[in-house]
Order: C-alpha cells, then sequence, then structure tokens
C-alpha cells in the first residue's frame, strides 16, 4: 500500500522566470459508502446493510449539528465546522446590515491520532504523468474551441477538469483568457459562468 504522487509546477507570483516543483497525490480511484460497508463487514460483526445505514444516519446527524453552527470533533478522525461567506466586501457597519451571508463550505481539519497513522506511509511516482508536459496556450485555446463547438458554457471546474489543470493554473489561464477576449463572464464573479469570446473562431 503506497500513495502515487507526481510533481506539479508551483505558481511563480514573483515572475522572476525560475521554475519550481512540489508533489501532489495522484489517484484515480473513489472510495464509495459500499467499499466501506464491505470492508468493516469483515472486520466486525455487522453487516453491510448495517454499517451503510449507520454511516447514511451519521451523514444526516453531521448535516443536521453542522446546520446548527456547531463544530463537531469526530475521535481518531478530525473536526468539521462550516464556513459562510458574503457575496460582495462588507466596508462598514451599515453594510455589516444588508450584506446576505451564506454557506460556503464544510471545513475539515484532522485529528492528530490519523496523522499519527499516515506518517509512516509509503509514496511512491506515479506511473502516469499527467502533469509532466503542461498544456500550451494555443493547446488550451484548441481544447476550448472544441468544448464550445458542442457546449455553450463552460465552468471553472469545467475548464480545470479539460485541460488537466490545478486551481491556481486554471485561474491564472482564465484570467488570461478573459483579458484576450476568449473568454467572457456571463454570471456572477462569485460564480463565474463563461461562454464563448469572440476572439475564439
Amino acid at each position: 500500500m503506497a500513495i502515487s504522487y507526481e510533481f506539479y509546477e508551483t505558481p511563480n507570483p514573483k515572475k522572476d522566470g525560475k521554475k519550481s516543483y512540489h508533489p501532489r497525490t495522484v489517484s484515480f480511484h473513489k472510495v464509495t459508502t459500499e467499499k466501506l460497508a464491505q470492508e468493516i463487514q469483515y472486520e466486525s460483526s455487522l453487516t453491510r446493510a448495517d454499517v451503510k445505514a449507520v454511516l447514511t444516519s451519521l451523514a444526516d446527524k453531521l448535516a443536521n449539528h453542522l446546520a446548527d453552527g456547531q463544530k463537531i470533533h469526530l475521535e481518531g478522525i478530525g473536526y468539521l465546522s462550516v464556513s459562510l461567506q458574503c457575496d460582495r466586501e462588507i466596508h462598514n457597519q451599515e453594510e455589516m446590515k444588508r450584506a446576505p451571508v451564506m454557506f460556503k463550505a464544510v471545513n475539515f481539519r484532522a485529528d492528530e491520532e490519523l496523522k499519527k497513522k499516515l506518517r509512516r506511509t509509503k509514496v511512491e511516482r506515479s506511473t502516469i504523468r499527467l502533469h509532466s508536459m503542461p498544456l500550451t496556450d494555443e493547446e488550451i485555446d484548441a481544447k476550448l474551441a472544441e468544448h464550445f463547438a458542442t457546449q455553450p458554457v463552460i465552468t471553472r471546474r469545467e475548464f480545470q477538469r479539460l485541460c488537466l489543470l490545478r486551481d491556481s493554473t486554471a485561474h491564472r489561464h482564465i484570467h488570461r483568457l478573459v483579458e484576450e477576449g476568449k473568454l467572457r463572464n456571463v454570471n456572477t464573479s462569485r460564480n463565474p459562468i463563461y461562454m464563448k469570446g469572440d476572439a475564439i473562431p
């Protein structure tokens, strides 16, 4: 058992021409509730159906407590909490009164016990080099043109998957494409949705 990894280019905010790389995990497998239920069944007196029922109930209870603004500690696993966001910048008390506040994300912080179990984990270089050869600007433009031939819009996440990019790299390319007139945002800045710009044939 080992964690597969690959090296990804690290964004260079100084733009001094020096490239650096950092390792990130590479995984093409998703562990489902069914898979966990089967594994726990083999190691306990519970049936697969029992385990799935408990996990389903756990998910519901976690959502209920998080919806009340409570923090949750699952011993041996980690801490869960909710973060919030506004759809605009707030500059004074008056704006606070009218600002719509909404759910942003569920935060997770691993328990120290879980981290201890992983510290001696074996790691190995992935045999699949998805990010060893980054796409050029021209290749990204071509992929976008191909996408827009069948789809009217694209989201940031769809763009990221289409071009196999990490978050920061996708954001940088989208900024470039908007400036070049190849993408235009037809939704809000918080939740952008892009249509083909005039600069893409």
